[in-house]
């Protein structure tokens, strides 16, 4: 196991907990958004917690912006072993206010920087003799939602990609693994981080994701873990 992950959407939330997840473990880790000031800080923390951590802040939506990702991770760590793709975004609409630019900018950052980057990675998968991807979706990937049809499809297509790369790139041994979490306390579609006193009695935090994810990054050359969903726990 090569212990290297690139970790894209890492400047905040469920990105930002595996980050430092996997520096509290003593892993390399090339972190990749939009904001440099928060993943300058998530650099500090990632290596105050052990890691060693690289920054590159780019708009992956953008063509050829993901290739520059997995090229710079590969310049600064010789090798990825794991690609976390995390990055996304959510726009909330009854079905007459949906927008043509909502519809979009979803599917171009939730489904298409995503093709976009593991079709970056796999020839460097390929080259070393395998890799794992492991891809944020979500709750709504398995069942639809009011007001989020369009943020919801976006994790169903990005579940659709994750069954097919699973049957692609098993011979190249390169393991794909979907993990889908409910409500997690994260600044996701404008909410504050840390959520409301309310929420905090129930909800998930990041860590709750990152600690999943390590157990995918982590598993043993003879397991696959296919999926992961992971639920709030009800207390009724």
């Amino acid at each position: 196991m090569t212990k290297t992950a690139l970790v894209t959407g890492a400047s905040s939330g469920i990105g930002r907990g595996i980050a430092i997840k996997f520096g509290e473990e003593g892993w390399e880790v090339t972190l990749v958004a939009r904001r440099k000031e928060k993943l300058d800080s998530v650099a500090e923390e990632v290596e105050t917690a052990g890691g060693k951590a690289h920054v590159f802040a780019t708009d992956l939506t953008v063509k050829g912006n993901p290739n520059n990702a997995i090229e710079f991770a590969i310049e600064r760590m010789g090798k990825i072993g794991t690609l976390v793709n995390n990055a996304g975004l959510g726009r909330f609409e009854m079905v007459p206010d949906i927008k043509d630019e909502s519809f979009q900018e979803q599917f171009q950052l939730n489904v298409w920087a995503c093709m976009a980057m593991v079709r970056s990675a796999v020839p460097h998968f390929q080259k070393n003799g395998g890799g794992q991807i492991i891809n944020i979706g979500s709750i709504v990937g398995y069942l639809g939602i009011s007001k989020g049809s369009i943020y919801s499809s976006t994790k169903w297509a990005l579940r659709g990609l994750n069954e097919s790369w699973r049957e692609e790139l098993y011979p190249d041994n390169i393991k794909v693994c979907y993990v889908g979490p409910g409500f997690v306390l994260t600044e996701f579609n404008g909410r504050k981080e840390g959520g409301t006193s309310e929420e905090q009695e129930w909800a998930m935090v990041p860590g709750d994701v990152a600690h999943a994810v390590y157990c995918v990054a982590t598993q043993g050359p003879n397991s696959d873990i296919k999926e992961i969903s992971i639920q709030v726990l009800d207390r009724s």
